[in-house]
C-alpha cells in the first residue's frame, strides 16, 4: 500500500499534489497526452483551483485551451464565421474593435479570465467618453457574441458580459437616446425657402428637398441615378446606397445594397417640389457636370454630385446644412430686432433629422403604419409604430395646449 504523502504541516496530500522545497504547492494532471502544472502558496487556494480544473474537465470546458486565447483572438475567429456580411457592415464593426476595444487590456487578456466587471469597466469609461446608447449598442453587439461563441466552444463555462449592457440603460447609467428632431412645418419651409433665395446655396436645394420630402436616408439619396427616377409615374426606385468606407485598408465610395431587405422600396412622391426640383437639375446636369460620366459598382448617371462633380457625402450635405441654418438664425435676429418681435430660429440638426422630418409629415397626413413603414423602409413594424407613437403624443399634447383655457364649464 503506498506510503500518503504529507506537507510540513503534516496534512495529507492528494494524487497529484506535492509541495516544494520553497513551501509552495504544485498540482499536476493531464490535458489529453500533456501534462499541465498549477501552483499555490496556499493548500486550500490550491484545491479550489483543483476543483475548477477537475469540473470544467467533467463538464467538457477547455479551460487550458482557453488560457491561450485572448479576446481578440476569438473575435478573429468570430469574424471569420460572419462570411455573409456585406463590406460595408464588416469594416463597420472592424473599424469598432480596432477604435474602441483591440488596444483595451481586456482585450488581451485570456478569455477565460476576463470578469464581468472588466465588461462593465470598459461600457462606463465609453460612457463616460461621450459615448451615446446606441453606439454603446454597437460595441456590446460586437463583444457579447464573441464571448458568446467561446461558451459555445467550451473553451468558458459563461459570457461575462451577459446583461452587462441591459443593466446599464435599466439604472439609468448610460443615457437615453437624444431624442429625434423633427423639424416643424415652419422651419421646414423656413430653412428651404432661405436656401432656395440665397444665391450661395440655392445649388443645395434639389438634394435638401429630396431628402426632406422622400424620407430617404442619405446614402440611400446619394447614390441615387437618373434610371431609378421615374418622372412618368412619379416615383423613385432605392435599390442601392452609396457610401464612403475603409475597406480592405482602402478609403473610398463604394456601391451596397439597402441596409435591410425592406430598404428595397419605390417612393411614391407625396410633395410635388421634389419632382419639380429633379426636372430641373435634369435639365441642367449636362452644364452643370461637363466632365466624364460618374461610374461606380455598375451604377451611373448619379443624380447629385459635388461642386468638383465627383460623389456627394453625407459630411458635404452637412456643412451645408450648419451653414444655411446658421445664416438664416443670423439674418432672422437682426430681422426679428427690427419688427420688435421673437425670432423663428431653426434648431441644431443633421441630414438624417430630415429623414425624421420627412415621416413626422408623413404620420400628420395619415395614419395608416404599414404605408408608412413601407415608404420610410423601416424593416421592423415596431420601429414605425415607435415614430408614429410618438409623434401623435407630440401633437395631441400640442392640441391640449392650444385648446386648454379657452372654455369655461360654468
Amino acid at each position: 500500500m503506498a506510503k500518503t504523502r504529507k506537507d510540513n504541516k503534516g496534512r495529507n496530500l492528494r494524487p497529484g499534489e506535492t509541495q516544494r522545497t520553497d513551501g509552495t504547492y504544485m498540482y499536476v494532471y493531464k490535458l489529453g497526452t500533456k501534462k499541465k502544472y498549477i501552483y499555490d502558496a496556499d493548500l486550500a487556494e490550491l484545491r479550489k483551483k483543483e476543483g475548477t480544473i477537475n469540473k470544467d474537465k467533467d463538464d467538457g470546458i477547455r479551460t487550458q485551451e482557453a488560457a491561450k486565447i485572448t479576446l481578440n483572438d476569438m473575435f478573429k475567429v468570430y469574424m471569420g464565421t460572419k462570411i455573409k456580411l456585406k463590406p460595408s457592415t464588416r469594416a463597420n464593426y472592424l473599424y469598432l474593435w480596432e477604435c474602441y476595444i483591440q488596444k483595451e487590456p481586456l482585450a488581451n487578456k485570456s478569455i477565460n479570465t476576463i470578469h464581468k466587471s472588466e465588461i462593465l469597466s470598459l461600457y462606463t469609461k465609453l460612457l463616460k467618453k461621450g459615448f451615446a446608447t446606441n453606439s454603446l449598442e454597437g460595441i456590446n453587439n460586437l463583444i457579447h457574441p464573441t464571448l458568446e461563441m467561446a461558451v459555445d466552444d467550451d473553451y468558458i463555462r459563461k459570457n461575462p458580459s451577459k446583461g452587462v449592457y441591459r443593466s446599464l440603460k435599466k439604472d439609468g447609467t448610460a443615457p437615453e437616446p437624444e431624442p429625434r428632431i423633427a423639424l416643424t412645418r415652419i422651419q421646414q419651409q423656413n430653412f428651404l425657402r432661405f436656401a432656395a433665395k440665397h444665391p450661395t446655396y440655392c445649388h443645395w436645394l434639389p438634394v435638401l428637398t429630396t431628402l426632406v420630402g422622400t424620407g430617404m436616408r442619405v446614402a440611400e439619396c446619394t447614390g441615387l441615378t437618373w434610371s431609378d427616377v421615374d418622372f412618368d409615374n412619379n416615383t423613385i426606385s432605392v435599390n442601392h446606397n452609396l457610401i464612403y468606407r475603409v475597406i480592405d485598408g482602402k478609403a473610398g465610395f463604394h456601391i451596397t445594397t439597402p441596409k435591410t431587405a425592406k430598404g428595397t422600396r419605390t417612393i411614391p412622391i407625396l410633395f410635388p417640389e421634389v419632382m419639380e426640383q429633379l426636372r430641373a437639375l435634369n435639365e441642367v446636369k449636362e452644364t452643370l457636370y461637363p466632365g466624364p460620366e460618374l461610374v461606380l459598382g455598375g451604377c451611373y448617371g448619379f443624380v447629385f454630385r459635388n461642386r468638383f462633380g465627383s460623389f456627394m457625402s453625407a459630411h458635404n450635405i452637412n456643412r451645408a446644412i450648419i451653414r444655411i441654418y446658421t445664416e438664416y438664425n443670423l439674418a432672422e435676429m437682426d430681422q426679428a430686432e427690427l419688427e420688435d418681435r421673437e425670432p423663428v430660429l431653426i434648431p441644431h440638426f443633421s441630414v438624417h433629422n430630415l429623414r425624421h422630418t420627412f415621416c413626422t409629415r408623413l404620420c400628420e397626413m395619415t395614419s395608416d403604419i404599414k404605408f408608412i413603414q413601407q415608404v420610410m423602409g423601416h424593416a421592423d413594424f415596431s420601429t414605425t409604430m415607435d415614430i408614429y407613437t410618438h409623434i401623435t403624443e407630440e401633437a395631441m399634447q400640442s392640441k391640449v395646449k392650444k385648446i386648454s383655457g379657452q372654455f369655461n364649464l360654468l
